[in-house]
């Protein structure tokens, strides 16, 4: 769905971030100037600290690898974090389009637009100490396009007497397999 901006004589635009940490809860955050929702979730503005690698844009729907770094988040609020299981949780991100001089967001179909729809495969932490002993921790997730998971996708199911008898366990259909995989078979032979 494209967007007509074309009666808008300025725009400003923001990315809105969810990620959905499965048994802990739901991270949101944006990097505009205050705390927005839309879609029932509530957005922290985190503003300049959060920064958000580049995408392309195409016609037909690509793998891709989308970096967020957020910074500035005090070191006793991260450990909370690192306990849980991130890798593999659902990230969404949104881009806001709104007016300039009067920060709302522009009543046009389709907007916020989404932007990115994928999973979150990686995330490093650094942390900076001061002289005084006082820190920050920066946290950069790299997150997976679910294009790019489906590319990576195994379908199907082995041919093996444990696949077998994990769907069917009175089937015996595949006991024979391993003893047969080591067989040479000379068809069209005369005997």
């Amino acid at each position: 769905m494209s967007l007509d901006l074309s009666s808008y004589k300025q725009i400003q635009t923001n990315l809105f971030v969810k990620v959905v940490i499965p048994g802990y809860q739901t991270i949101a955050f944006s990097d505009y100037h205050k705390v927005y929702t839309f879609g029932s979730v509530s957005y922290t503005g985190v503003g300049e600290l959060l920064s958000v690698s580049n995408t392309t844009s195409s016609l037909r729907a690509t793998p891709e690898e989308l970096s967020i770094t957020i910074s500035g988040i005090p070191t006793g609020n991260i450990s909370d974090f690192v306990d849980q299981t991130v890798r593999g949780s659902q990230c969404d991100v949104h881009r806001g389009f709104f007016d300039a001089t009067t920060g709302e967001l522009l009543p046009i179909s389709g907007n916020p637009a989404g932007k990115f729809l994928g999973v979150l495969n990686n995330f490093a932490i650094t942390n900076d100490q001061n002289d005084n002993g006082e820190g920050t921790v920066t946290i950069t997730f790299t997150c997976t396009s679910v294009v790019d998971q489906l590319n990576n996708k195994i379908s199907g199911r082995a041919t093996n007497p444990v696949d077998q008898k994990a769907l069917y366990p009175a089937d015996i259909s595949m006991d024979r397999v391993p003893a047969l995989a080591k067989s040479n078979f000379n068809f069209g032979a005369s005997e």
